[in-house]
């Protein structure tokens, strides 16, 4: 397995893999070579879901010069790891954990890569799954990827890997607020048990 101090793997047993690909900042691939701030409590839902189910995770742990969701394979690490780590656990499943950008009026965005039926369906399955005792009525919205010649994490996973993936994308105040986002965790766990 490729080590690299820019992430940490959580060792699993069932065949899932989450991914918080965007705790701190990173380089976003563009002319400019700006950086994205991070989106802070991401890895913490993913280090509980991988706890409370048993699930393979892996977490950037510090600032980087690269976009672990978007560039390509080549000049990725953070991706190269993750193309082990489904091998390396057989996963069925991929969730890849992000911050919701604030201009967005809605709770939860859930993205799915449009070529892949079963990404769809564990989409749907996500956003009935979370919906449910403290969190009814959450406003969940689910998207196909654009077709923007970009390769995040989940269709990379999709397309490359053949594993249904979904990126899920969660409002500040659900991620900052502990009598919601333990909540959030606990449904999101409760999908992704197998």
């Amino acid at each position: 397995m490729s080590q690299d101090t820019h992430f940490k793997i959580i060792e699993g047993f069932i065949p899932v893999l989450l991914s918080a690909p965007h705790v701190h900042a990173h380089r976003r691939p563009s002319l400019t070579l700006s950086y994205k701030q991070g989106e802070p409590l991401t890895d913490y839902i993913v280090e509980q879901i991988c706890l409370m189910t048993g699930a393979w995770g892996i977490i950037q742990t510090d600032q980087t010069d690269f976009d672990p969701n978007y560039h390509k394979l080549e000049e990725n690490p953070y991706k190269e790891a993750v193309l082990e780590l489904v091998e390396k656990g057989k996963v069925k499943k991929f969730v890849d954990i992000h911050g919701l950008n604030p201009q967005y009026e809605y709770d939860l965005g859930i993205y799915y890569p449009s070529k892949f039926f079963k990404s769809i369906c564990l989409a749907d399955d996500v956003c009935r799954g979370v919906d449910k005792r403290t969190l009814r009525g959450i406003n969940s919205c689910v998207f196909r990827f654009d077709n923007d010649n970009r390769e995040s994490l989940g269709e990379f996973v999709a397309s490359k890997l053949r594993v249904p993936s979904v990126q899920v994308e969660i409002a500040k105040y659900i991620r900052e607020k502990e009598e919601l986002r333990k909540p959030f965790i606990e449904n999101l766990a409760a999908v992704l048990r197998v």
